[in-house]
């Protein structure tokens, strides 16, 4: 075997195991966490919903909104045209439920910000006045009926800056590149507990009012195209803890061609880049050389089993070094499929009513690690050449944290 790939894979192997330590405490926080009582605190809360078209199923994810387990909330709904497909379908299911407090709100367009971002600036001017706490989600995002609950108790705590959750794509058909995009997705997801490293996710998060405005949210704001990333950058730059709670994990449903899954993926990878540098150089220093020990590896070894004179191959023909790569891929793959394993049980724990949904594509999350991990090194890749995105139909260059320029709108 060559030196340089053995050393190569032994450091794979111990990042595996590590990774698989990892899924078993992330497995055990989920469990002991959902034995604690929720301490209930629900003041008045304003809950902002940016739309942009029709998402898939925007009729049941709005519905599932509009009729939240708590006492006494508002639900605001802004777009950037009044014109926008989604609003007929907004204001008929609110005339639904005329108990509700709902807001309509058209902000129009920025060309110094991101189109959603532009979208909650215009709708935080438009927050009820006795509003104690701003809440944020996504238009194709399912939510609990005791997610808002679940989001706004931890923000009893004065000291919690926000508390945040995050989404769990459900594929519909399950193509093989919805079932990635689920993957890959579900490898971030796990990345969140009880650590002082958690980022809010603008899909599932809450913030007091008075720390909004504390911490000068609508500064960081001001020139960004990333709501969740400004917004944990005030927060942390003031010093504050990001609460994850996993009962506010959402459901997203839908599927996706493979153009969209490497739109996507890139996109938030980019957005990283440029909002979370470390995060990105960990990504860089974690995933180029398991990419590049896996493939060589794999490589290697089926030359070597097709009778090649292989890297694996020692000088005097010699199948012993064979023997031990395969035994090394062998255990990098096992690892990567015992990880995926524990997410999974994971991920059963907090959709209890819907572990069929969760385990129906359990393949993705448990065989096919080495391919997520491709797609995240191809992610990485294009994100190093480039600083230009297209998000819903409008291109973005990425200059700073503090600097957006909108290319084109369409």
């Amino acid at each position: 075997m060559n030196p340089f790939l053995g050393i190569l894979l032994v450091f794979i192997l111990l990042q595996g195991l590590a990774g698989v330590i990892d899924g078993i405490r992330y497995c055990r926080y989920i469990r002991e966490h959902f034995k604690r009582p929720v301490e209930d605190w629900m003041p008045f809360a304003s809950v902002i919903l940016p739309c942009k078209g029709l998402d898939y199923e925007l009729e049941k994810n709005v519905k599932a909104l509009l009729h939240q387990k708590y006492p006494d909330y508002e639900v605001i709904f802004v777009t950037a045209s009044a014109n926008d497909s989604s609003v007929p379908l907004l204001r008929s299911l609110a005339a639904q439920v005329p108990h509700r407090k709902v807001k309509f709100v058209t902000a129009g367009v920025s060309e110094e910000r991101g189109e959603k971002v532009h979208n909650l600036i215009q709708a935080a001017g438009k927050i009820a006045a006795e509003s104690a706490v701003y809440v944020f989600t996504d238009s194709d995002s399912r939510v609990p009926p005791h997610w808002l609950r679940h989001l706004v108790s931890p923000l009893r705590d004065e000291g919690v800056g926000a508390c945040t959750g995050y989404r769990w794509f459900f594929p519909v058909r399950g193509n093989f590149a919805s079932v990635m995009r689920s993957a890959w997705n579900g490898s971030i997801a796990t990345l969140l507990g009880d650590h002082k490293h958690n980022f809010a996710w603008g899909g599932s998060m809450a913030i007091r009012r008075t720390t909004f405005e504390r911490t000068q949210v609508l500064r960081y704001w001001k020139r960004s195209i990333s709501d969740d990333y400004s917004l944990t950058r005030a927060l942390k730059t003031a010093g504050l803890k990001i609460c994850y709670e996993p009962r506010c994990l959402v459901a997203s449903h839908g599927d996706c061609s493979w153009r969209e899954l490497l739109e996507w993926s890139t996109r938030q990878i980019l957005i990283t880049k440029i909002y979370s540098r470390r995060l990105w150089q960990l990504a860089f220093a974690s995933q180029l050389p398991f990419l590049a020990g896996w493939w060589w590896g794999l490589g290697a070894l089926l030359l070597g089993f097709g009778g090649f004179r292989a890297a694996s191959m020692d000088r005097h023909g010699s199948a012993d070094g064979l023997w031990q790569l395969g035994v090394m891929v062998g255990l990098i793959y096992l690892f990567g499929a015992l990880r995926g394993s524990w997410r999974l049980r994971a991920v059963n724990l907090i959709f209890r009513d819907q572990r069929h949904a969760v385990n129906r594509f359990w393949w993705g999350y448990v065989l096919v690690a080495p391919l997520v991990s491709t797609l995240t090194g191809y992610n990485l890749l294009v994100s190093l050449l480039t600083s230009t995105l297209e998000w819903r139909g409008v291109r973005y260059e990425l200059r700073s944290e503090d600097e957006v320029r909108v290319v084109r709108s369409k």
